[in-house]
């Protein structure tokens, strides 16, 4: 299995989200949640600001706070 590399990551009170990417498959997102629990979408994105999106969109679920609106760009 190919270990891929670290190549985003985010910080929020008590979360971390972070990508990764393998070769030849893509970017993949987790998320440490409070109780250092890591959790994947299983999800392979084309670009890491999908797969960071995705991680931030689960944080901002998870704590009960609304999604970040505005450009995607």
């Amino acid at each position: 299995m190919d270990a891929g590399h670290l190549s985003h990551v985010s910080v929020f009170p008590g979360w971390i989200a972070g990508v990764t990417y393998h070769r030849g498959e893509g970017y993949r997102c987790w998320v440490i949640n409070p109780d250092f629990a890591v959790l994947s979408d299983g999800e392979i994105y084309d670009q890491s600001q999908e797969a960071i999106a995705a991680g931030r969109l689960f944080i901002h679920y998870s704590i009960g706070a609304e999604p970040e609106r505005g450009s995607r760009e």
